[in-house]
Order: structure tokens, then C-alpha cells, then sequence
């Protein structure tokens, strides 16, 4: 049940240390060296862990994290996961093999606009400005944990996404351990993983993910700030989004 998360930790040097950690309103940040990295904070703080304190550890114990079922703590783990993984420079061999489709501003739900047309779609999560690049799709479904009118709850997954073509799936998933059952139900569709709450890791390709629509921190000290003042969508603000496509 955790090879995924297993997969996403093993990489993770074990003789870095964790310099500095922020638990926001909606962003928790990881300072690990030269690193931040950075995921969405969920507020669930169920049964605590016992051990070292965050700073007190090293990035790749931290990471460990994103395995606790305090979804505060896994928060934390996500951030750590993703202070590894989404620098530019753990991308550059990806860059040369052309799998880094863009960097730029560009919405990865404008880049599959065109494809979209006559197809089914799922997105599991709300995503700014999907249903406007949606509007050409067969079918649109919308799954959530807390529905809005016309959504679906998310216990519909099991029902609704085997015959589809295209899930777009929250990078809240990996804090929530809804992801590995999800790429189980998504076997038969392109699945891309979108938000600056995924790590930008090559070997979730090989677990069914098609393509990463991420972010890469740009300004580490306004990103800081903006957590500490609880602002929402504070990675994007300052981040630089990116999309890359598996082999």
C-alpha cells in the first residue's frame, strides 16, 4: 500500500537537514540547504506522532512524513517530498530528453484544450478557470471531498472514472492517501497530476501519472512572507508553473 510514497522517499539524501518549517492557513513550506519546498496545508490534526521534533530532523526523516495519517504532520512530509524534488536543477536531465513541455505561464488546462473535445473528463478536485477549457468535453465531472452544487462527492471515484478519458487529480491527494486508489481507477485514462502540491518526480510516470503540472518555487523569501500573512494560492504567486509529460 505504500510503495508510492516508499518510491517518492527512498531518493531523499538522509544527511541533509531540515533548517526551517512554516505550517500556514493554506501552505506549509520546508527549508532543507539550498531547498524550500512547498504543499497545501490540511488542517486534519488527528493522532500525533511520537519522535523528534521537525527541526531536529533530517529532510529525507521529515519527508517521512507525508505517511501519518495527522494530516498536519503529512503536510509537512509534502513539503519536505517536494523541497527534494521540485528544484530546477533535479529537472535538468528531463529537460535535455524534452519531457519539460513548458515553463512558462501557461495553463495545463489550456494546453489540452483542443484535446479535450468529445471526451470524458474528470477533474478530482475544483481547479480555477478548468470548466471554461472544459466546455468541448462529452462529459465533465467534478469530484469533491466538500461538493458545491453539481459536483459529485468523491466516493463517486469508484463508479465514474474507469471509462474515463482524461483525470485531472489535486496533488492534495498524496496528504489524504487517496492517490494510490486513484490511479487504480484511472488505469484506462491520461491521468495528469496538477498543483504546487506535487512533486515533480519521474518515477510517478511509472505508476500511471501521464504528465506533472507543478510549480517551482522563483522567491523563497516573498513566498515565505505570504504564508506567514496567510495568503491563499501563495506558491503560484510566486512560483513559475511547469508541465512535464512522461516518455
Amino acid at each position: 500500500m505504500w510503495e508510492l510514497y516508499d518510491s517518492l522517499i527512498e531518493p531523499i539524501p538522509a544527511d541533509v537537514r531540515v533548517s526551517d518549517y512554516l505550517t500556514g492557513n493554506y501552505c506549509t513550506l520546508v527549508t532543507a540547504g539550498d531547498c524550500m519546498g512547498a504543499a497545501a496545508t490540511n488542517p486534519l490534526s488527528t493522532v500525533k506522532r511520537a519522535g523528534k521534533e521537525v527541526g531536529e530532523m533530517s529532510l529525507k526523516e521529515a519527508a517521512g512524513m507525508i505517511k501519518s495519517w495527522n494530516f498536519v504532520e503529512a503536510s509537512i512530509g509534502a513539503a519536505a517530498v517536494n523541497a527534494f524534488y521540485n528544484q530546477a536543477e533535479c529537472l535538468e536531465h528531463l529537460n535535455k530528453t524534452g519531457q519539460i513541455t513548458m515553463l512558462s505561464g501557461e495553463d495545463t488546462f489550456l494546453a489540452h484544450k483542443e484535446d479535450f473535445r468529445g471526451k470524458k473528463v474528470a477533474t478530482i478536485g475544483h481547479f480555477c478557470y478548468a470548466e471554461e477549457f472544459l466546455r468541448e468535453a462529452a462529459t465533465c465531472v467534478i469530484l469533491e471531498r466538500n461538493p458545491r452544487e453539481n459536483d459529485y462527492p468523491d466516493t463517486a471515484c469508484e463508479f465514474l472514472l474507469h471509462d474515463m478519458d482524461y483525470v485531472f487529480i489535486t496533488g492534495l491527494t498524496l496528504v489524504n492517501k487517496t492517490l494510490p486508489r486513484l490511479l487504480k481507477l484511472t488505469r484506462n485514462a491520461k491521468v495528469i497530476l496538477v498543483g504546487p502540491s506535487i512533486p515533480l518526480a519521474p518515477q510517478l510516470f511509472e505508476l500511471g501519472v501521464s504528465e506533472l503540472a507543478g510549480t517551482l518555487i522563483r522567491d523563497r523569501i516573498q513566498l515565505k512572507e505570504m504564508v506567514k500573512n496567510g495568503e491563499y494560492k501563495a506558491v503560484i504567486r510566486a512560483g513559475t508553473p511547469i508541465r512535464i509529460t512522461g516518455k
